[in-house]
């Protein structure tokens, strides 16, 4: 910005403060005189109001010129409107009666300019703005419209829509007003250059004295390194509270709790002769588990009565925002919602979400980050060895494949004077059973070395009943076996065994596996696995217990032939999740090992190739859009007659 713009920015500033507050129009009011919603936008076609998201008025008017707010933190849950009712009319309002300069950070660029093609464009256009876009230039032969896939410029300020992963972008230029959106989903550090909110934010300090506007909007991950809890604790926490539609006490809407109500001993339920006083969300288990979520109603945690999602939007009409604590930042607010208030999301949706999670961590995360709100806390630890060892199965010999199997892999840990591999089979549901742990001695840097062609023979073996092995993973790791590794999959795989690399994509995205190129190399492609996901999902396997009664096995059980021995179990404990602070000063948690490991990274590797197989049977035989295991495990059964 010009010296020139700053000067009359001031004095404007200067000016507004001036004027009686109440002359001044705010946000929420400027939104329902103004703004016109089309099915991009909104499921409800109209005029915008906030009688379908109350909890969203005051959030919208800390945004408003005469509010002295300068930071709000909003910790949600999904399907509240919020970024609807308060970062879009917010910008609208801005542009109409404050415009100023101001930016918008998205996790990554794709998502910034999506988001303004499809929500920002309608705002404009459907909110009387349009005739405000223009190129501010004394060019007068310039074709700048003003409006590009990632800037909106109009008279007094502009629009810019950035990747929070783009250093450059994120210190362009002075902001007046900053929107964070989804923080939780933003690199902890840009390469060399730092904390990217860090950076953003910095670009408001020349407005820090002049009324600059900073909103942090994220649905939370994990609690150790959340970046919108971080900064909900910076503030007051409000509370959105709403009263009872039986007793009228003002209460803030939660799940399930199994304890704690206010309410009388008469009302208390009791089991074993022990009284407790829940409230909250309540439901049957049993009868959700089978489908019928009749039972989910709420109970007051005041009077202990019980009633339907029908009073929802009642109560919510009369709620108040209440602050919980106190802000440890001058005009600064934070404020946490959860689904449980979502006019279109129904509370038994959010009960039949924890009670598929059952005992799943990452579903249970899902729960936890979506509907409730909430960073999800990760719980360290590790393997224990009796956990594993006593699914070594004793009456079963190594090599000997089950009838129930469907498929089979095998996985590979290179090593520098051996290849250590693992053969297993897989059936419905990823039931596992370890056909055989194989160790090749020599040298692994030459592919002519009698260990890689020991390790190739198993590709064309037979199992039982004419079973073969269907793929095969090598880890090419990072240093002096790489080159051999790749040399050896593109001489001798013929397209079945390849090489993979373990990863750390972010947390965030979840994402197992991906196929990437291999610069000079033209017949195979590199697996990449996200490696510790891939170890919180063995260690949830490890960890169930034994069925009962002739019972269903649970998704992943795993059975170990007699063979294995108990160094093999005794590696598949070494490593234990262990939180780490990073040179940044952030906490992560991470799987750190403390001895041996190959036996569990190879059960890391054949999980990684059952994934593999899977995903080729679903898009090049089943022809389906995206990889599907309960498709696959189906017509894998239809083939071999065990449906």
């Amino acid at each position: 910005m010009t010296d020139k713009a700053k000067q009359i920015d001031k004095i404007f500033s200067i000016v507004s403060a001036l004027i009686p507050n109440n002359s001044l129009i705010t946000v929420s009011e400027w939104a329902e005189m103004n703004r016109y919603l089309d099915s991009k936008a909104s499921g409800r076609v109209g005029l915008f109001e906030f009688e379908n998201a109350p909890y969203c008025r005051e959030i919208a008017d800390r945004f408003s010129k005469n509010d002295p707010t300068q930071e709000v933190a909003i910790m949600k849950g999904v399907q509240l409107g919020l970024t609807t009712s308060v970062i879009e009319n917010s910008i609208g309002y801005s542009m109409d009666y404050d415009p100023c300069p101001m930016m918008f950070v998205f996790p990554n660029k794709d998502q910034a300019e999506e988001y303004k093609k499809i929500k920002i464009d309608g705002l404009v256009d459907n909110s009387g703005l349009r005739n405000k876009i223009t190129a501010e230039t004394d060019n007068r032969n310039t074709r700048r419209t003003g409006d590009t896939s990632s800037l909106l410029e109009f008279k007094g300020g502009f629009l810019k829509f950035v990747s929070a992963n783009n250093p450059k972008e994120l210190r362009s230029t002075h902001i007046k007003r900053l929107s964070l959106d989804e923080l939780d989903g933003y690199p902890d550090k840009i390469k060399d250059e730092g904390d990217p909110i860090q950076i953003a934010v910095s670009r408001t300090d020349a407005y820090s004295e002049l009324g600059r506007k900073i909103c942090y909007n994220s649905t939370p991950a994990l609690k150790h390194n959340s970046k919108i809890y971080a900064c909900y604790l910076k503030g007051d926490q409000r509370k959105f509270f709403v009263p009872c539609p039986i007793c009228g006490e003002m209460q803030e809407l939660v799940f399930y709790q199994p304890d704690g109500g206010l309410y009388g001993d008469d009302k208390a339920l009791a089991k074993d002769k022990i009284k407790t006083k829940p409230y909250g969300v309540m439901f049957d288990s049993e009868k959700c588990k089978e489908g019928d979520y009749s039972s989910v109603r709420y109970r007051c945690k005041h009077c202990g009565g019980e009633f339907k999602e029908h009073h929802k939007r009642s109560i919510e009409n009369k709620g108040e925002w209440r602050p919980t604590a106190i802000s440890k930042v001058p005009f600064y607010v934070s404020y946490h919602i959860s689904a449980l208030y979502s006019l279109t999301r129904p509370w038994w949706r959010i009960v039949q979400r924890f009670v598929e999670a059952g005992k799943n961590p990452e579903k249970l995360q899902v729960f936890y980050n979506l509907d409730l709100g909430l960073p999800f806390e990760e719980r360290t630890g590790g393997v224990e060895y009796q956990q594993v060892h006593r699914l070594k199965d004793d009456r079963m010999p190594p090599n000997t494949v089950p009838k129930e199997a469907l498929f089979m892999t095998c996985a590979a840990d290179v090593q520098r004077n051996r290849i250590e591999c693992e053969i297993k089979a897989y059936g419905d549901r990823f039931r596992c059973w370890g056909i055989d742990h194989r160790v090749f001695y020599g040298n692994p840097q030459d592919i002519y070395d009698p260990c890689w062609q020991q390790f190739r023979a198993i590709k064309d073996e037979i199992f039982t009943d004419g079973r073969t092995v269907n793929a095969q993973l090598v880890d090419s790791g990072d240093g002096e076996t790489q080159s051999a590794v790749y040399d050896f999959c593109e001489t001798f795989g013929e397209g079945i065994i390849l090489p993979l690399k373990g990863v750390r994509v972010t947390e965030r995205t979840k994402e197992k596996i991906k196929i990437a190129d291999l610069k000079d190399y033209t017949n195979i492609s590199l697996v990449e696995i996200y490696v510790d996901l891939y170890k919180n999902i063995l260690a949830r396997y490890f960890a169930q217990e034994e069925p009962q009664d002739g019972a269903y096995y649970p998704d992943g059980w795993h059975t170990f032939a007699n063979s294995y021995t108990d160094e093999y179990f005794r590696q598949l404990t070494t490593e234990q999740r262990t939180k780490i602070t990073t040179p940044g000063g952030n906490i992560k948690i991470q799987w750190v090992k403390h001895g041996r490991n190959e036996a569990f990274d190879l059960n890391v590797y054949n999980l990684a190739a059952a994934d593999l197989f899977i995903r080729n049977i679903s898009l090049y035989v089943l022809g389906l859009d995206h990889p599907d295991p309960r498709y696959v495990f189906e017509y894998l059964k239809a083939i071999r007659g065990l449906n």
